[in-house]
């Protein structure tokens, strides 16, 4: 092999181990549910649960940076991993690093207090209201309701058979444009919180008009109630809001974590 042909071979070697490195490290970075992104809310002085996904038997280097503390945890051979840490009184923003070989920073997150706001159209319905079904006072509120202490999360509609890994929302400061859209019962009571306690206040938001009660209960609960049919088939579910378990496996089994 003449020199020339070596120098390109060795080019070529070299492209593909940092193309190779370059892939690897992007698929090692953290991966988090929805609920953990940046301008989240998390409560205050407690002890509160992370999760995620990483490579198989990775450690995971969480720090949290109201105190610099560091936690770790190795991810099982699924990459599921999960700890707790310790949150402080209210106040931020701070940040929370996750660091598995590539770091993966989330701004932005205030430490207050922490609302699941669930239930039927009374919980869902928008300050912007229903056709014909106004909110009273509420286009002044929203006018005025512009607030980066309060923020909110609202999960879409998800009724399955079987648990999710995750839900489908994302986190947004008090503001006309978020606040419009968000639930009326949720933001008044949030409202509230915040004038009353003065802290950071998170809402999220859960909700289905018409739903039954035993739509958001597990199969574990539902078990003191034996007339409650639980689904074992996508035939099995006659109603997406009023079928046992469906919307806890769709909207809640994955907040708890």
């Amino acid at each position: 092999m003449s020199a020339m042909k070596k120098i390109k071979f060795s080019q070529r070697i070299m492209i593909a181990g940092f193309v190779l490195a370059s892939f690897l490290q992007a698929n090692a970075e953290v991966k988090l549910p929805a609920i953990f992104s940046d301008g989240m809310v998390m409560q205050q002085q407690t002890t509160a649960n992370l999760w995620g996904t990483a490579s198989p038997h990775k450690k995971v280097t969480v720090t949290t940076g109201w105190n610099k503390k560091q936690y770790y945890v190795t991810a099982d051979s699924k990459g599921a991993w999960k700890l707790a840490v310790a949150t402080p009184k209210a106040g931020g923003p701070y940040a929370i690093t996750f660091d598995d070989g590539a770091k993966k920073v989330l701004d932005n997150i205030l430490i207050g207090e922490v609302w699941l706001c669930s239930g039927q159209s009374n919980m869902e319905m928008p300050m912007k209201g229903f056709k014909n079904q106004p909110v009273e006072n509420a286009n002044m509120d929203i006018l005025h309701s512009r607030n980066p202490q309060i923020r909110l999360f609202t999960l879409k509609r998800t009724s399955t058979l079987v648990p999710q890994d995750d839900v489908v929302g994302s986190w947004s400061a008090a503001a006309p444009v978020s606040v419009r859209e968000f639930s009326a019962t949720a933001y008044y009571f949030g409202r509230l919180v915040n004038e009353m306690l003065d802290v950071p206040v998170g809402l999220v938001v859960a909700a289905w008009g018409g739903s039954a009660c035993e739509a958001w209960m597990n199969a574990d609960w539902l078990k003191a109630f034996p007339d409650a049919k639980i689904p074992q088939s996508e035939a099995d579910i006659k109603s997406k809001n009023r079928t046992p378990t469906v919307l806890y496996n769709g909207m809640l089994h994955h907040l708890s974590g």
